[in-house]
């Protein structure tokens, strides 16, 4: 299956999972999400956004995993990466800065999607307050994360 038919099929049901993550208690904050797909051949990543409010097709972001280091070592981790406050973080010409200050996120949470040993992507939690990123928030988002990855998984699946 191609990249562009991958999306179109994921983004759907990835909205629909950011709805049901919205109606968690303690969650409602989580106004961003936004889900990275891999391509081992290219060496690439297909992100888009998957709020769930939005309507229409995505705008997609092709990015090279080379012109990213941090998502590069990223990739390998188990535990996502935490910005607790995106005002005081990184520099100004970080594509990832840039981004997620677009999206009016206050804090996000970028957790690697691996699946028996396979990167697949990442998904990107934003929410509209800082210090979000609770324990227990986190917990409740690895779970949402895992249920991320069964979608590209099944994309993938998918023929044309």
């Amino acid at each position: 299956m191609s990249m562009e038919s991958m999306v179109a099929w994921l983004q759907e049901p990835a909205r629909r999972l950011h709805a049901m993550i919205r109606e968690v208690p303690g969650l409602a904050s989580l106004h961003h999400l936004s889900l990275s797909v891999y391509c081992a051949q290219h060496d690439t990543l297909w992100a888009f956004p998957c709020n769930s409010d939005d309507k229409g097709p995505p705008e997609i972001t092709e990015i090279r995993m080379t012109d990213v280091p941090s998502l590069v070592l990223l990739a390998d981790e188990t535990t996502p990466r935490i910005v607790a406050d995106m005002a005081a973080f990184g520099g100004e010409g970080r594509y990832h800065t840039s981004k997620a200050r677009a999206s009016e996120s206050r804090s996000c949470m970028t957790a690697p999607i691996n699946i028996e040993g396979r990167f697949l992507g990442f998904v990107t939690y934003g929410a509209a307050v800082p210090n979000f990123f609770s324990s227990a928030a986190q917990d409740t988002l690895r779970t949402f994360t895992e249920a991320f990855g069964i979608l590209i998984e099944r994309s993938s699946q998918l023929s044309d």
